[in-house]
């Protein structure tokens, strides 16, 4: 039996599109190119792939593959963890998340100022 990639859970035309290009045109081709292979599609790291190749073997019977972040953490331990696609800008903005921001009435107080001042 042969499914196309497209009827798997997240996978998109862009990403069908990518597989195809890659000689990737069946579930049982995407489960039998493993993760490494799907992790270079764009939009896709190792988590998300592993996670879409569990899909994939959903489809066809095969057994389920634990994703990275499965293998690493601690299920009696609460680990606060960032997504993996979250470059360093991000992570700074998210951090700096409420800190310096003025209020719109603080904002209308300056520029109220600002005209005092020039009279």
């Amino acid at each position: 039996m042969t499914t196309p990639v497209i009827k798997v859970n997240g996978i998109g035309p862009k990403t069908a599109e990518f597989l195809k290009n890659h000689r990737i045109t069946t579930v049982e081709a995407l489960v039998k190119s493993g993760i490494a292979k799907l992790s270079l599609a764009p939009g896709f790291n190792k988590n998300r792939a592993t996670i879409v190749i569990n899909e994939a073997g959903k489809l066809i019977g095969e057994p389920q593959l634990k994703t990275p972040s499965q293998s690493t953490a601690k299920s009696s331990s609460k680990v606060k963890t960032e997504p993996e696609n979250l470059d360093k800008k991000d992570k700074k903005d998210k951090n700096k998340k409420g800190k310096g921001k003025k209020s719109k009435k603080d904002k209308k107080n300056k520029k109220k100022d600002k005209k005092k001042n020039k009279k």
